[in-house]
């Protein structure tokens, strides 16, 4: 049995997106052979938020046992803009990770539109936010052969459900995200409402609906959100948030966590007939085919 079938089989409530990861790694590693080059990857980490230690250090070693060459630097974070500038223009580096948050404010995102297109791993930089937000497909102009990026995180997301047999159910479903970040929550509103869902995103400034991948007013409350929500997907990294408790969901919606902390109440919302905890391993995996896609597009 796949590691798909296995997770799907033994976990009906609660998935494991290690399970679930396994075949992208796979996929990766032969994709890597088949290249017969080595993908050198530079990841910078400008704090020590525990979370973006954790997250570094295990995409490191993913990353190395996979076949990619990853090597992590400890910068400080004045020095992080120059770093990312001369890696910019060193051409044996073939894609660059930043690991957030550095500033925790504006600045990071300064820093993060700083990577150049053609090594942004993440796909957090506006020239492929904006191609999603256009739901445009090809990496650079008049190429179709070349396939744009999708920010890792949505896109680990997409392939949860869908490798769970659920993201066949999105069109005409309504989904509710609580975050929505430039890199991860908003890209993430835009996909599935590109992709047919009635999305309402909420973050500290209120809700917004998006429509075909863009955003209208809407003055949705949470309660009616939740209570009426197919798919509930949370991510806010906050301790102040007011966890979402399993009588606020609808019966039988899918629920996912991608934060470093758990959103909901309860451990395995019972009203949710399907329950991701995390998604980091599978983010991952997606990060290593954006690697993949930046090498063939931009660096063969």
């Amino acid at each position: 049995m796949t590691a798909s079938g296995t997770a799907i089989t033994n976990l009906m409530h609660s998935a494991d997106p290690t399970a679930l990861a396994t075949k992208y790694l796979e996929e990766s590693r032969a994709a890597l052979q088949n290249t017969n080059a080595t993908i050198r990857i530079v990841g910078f980490i400008a704090t020590d938020d525990k979370p973006s230690v954790t997250y570094a250090n295990a995409t490191r070693k993913t990353f190395n046992t996979t076949g990619f060459k990853y090597e992590l630097k400890k910068v400080a974070r004045l020095d992080l803009e120059t770093e990312i500038l001369a890696a910019n223009e060193d051409t044996s580096i073939h894609g660059i990770f930043i690991y957030f948050p550095v500033f925790n404010n504006q600045e990071d995102n300064y820093l993060r539109n700083l990577v150049t297109y053609t090594k942004d791993i993440e796909a957090g930089g506006s020239y492929w936010t904006r191609k999603m937000s256009a739901n445009d497909r090809s990496a650079t102009p008049g190429e179709i052969d070349k396939k744009a990026l999708v920010p890792c995180t949505p896109l680990a997301i997409v392939k949860i459900l869908d490798d769970l047999g659920e993201y066949k159910n999105i069109k005409n479903s309504r989904v509710t995200i609580f975050n929505r970040s430039e890199v991860i929550g908003r890209p993430l509103a835009m996909m599935l409402s590109n992709d047919g869902a009635d999305v309402l995103s909420f973050d500290v400034n209120g809700p917004l609906r998006f429509e075909a991948g863009r955003p209208v007013e809407t003055s949705v409350d949470r309660s009616k959100a939740l209570s009426s929500s197919d798919f509930v997907i949370t991510g806010v990294p906050s301790s102040s948030f007011h966890k979402i408790r399993n009588e606020e969901l609808k019966s039988n919606c899918i629920a996912v966590n991608f934060a470093s902390i758990p959103n909901f109440v309860d451990e395995r919302p019972s009203r949710a007939k399907l329950f991701v905890p995390r998604v980091g391993p599978m983010t991952v995996a997606m990060c290593m085919r954006n690697s993949i896609r930046l090498y063939e597009n931009f660096h063969q």
